[in-house]
């Protein structure tokens, strides 16, 4: 499978830088819609097939990237690529497991937010 990144919520402008660099790197972009939101993030990512009945979907505002089927050290490349092409950081970021795939993007944006602030909290322990 290629590598893709699966996107949720990104800004027109971001979304265009993110599309040069993943371009670069050989990253498919997929953005994910509003009415994708109750699919497992596999069936997006093309890695399971949808399932018979779906739920509702919670809506989030929050941004989030969900990468998928990257090689060894392409993630480094993909970070580093927006270092140096000063595109604002993107704090809620997942790789594709056997675990989430199964997960709607609102429980993998629950679990990774949740995620996100404790390490923030701890950082300012620090």
């Amino acid at each position: 499978m290629n590598p893709m990144i699966l996107c949720y919520n990104i800004q027109p402008e971001k979304l265009g830088r993110m599309r040069v660099l993943c371009l670069r790197l050989g990253i498919r972009v997929r953005v994910a819609q509003p009415e994708e939101f109750a699919l497992p993030i596999g069936v997006l990512a093309g890695v399971m097939d949808p399932p018979q009945n779906l739920e509702s979907a919670e809506p989030f505002d929050d941004e989030m990237l969900v990468m998928a089927h990257f090689k060894p050290g392409m993630l480094d490349a993909f970070l580093e690529g927006f270092r140096q092409n000063r595109i604002p950081s993107v704090a809620l970021k997942a790789m594709v497991t056997q675990t989430n795939a199964t997960w709607p993007a609102h429980l993998l944006h629950q679990a990774i937010a949740e995620e996100h602030a404790q390490m923030k909290a701890l950082r300012k322990k620090k």
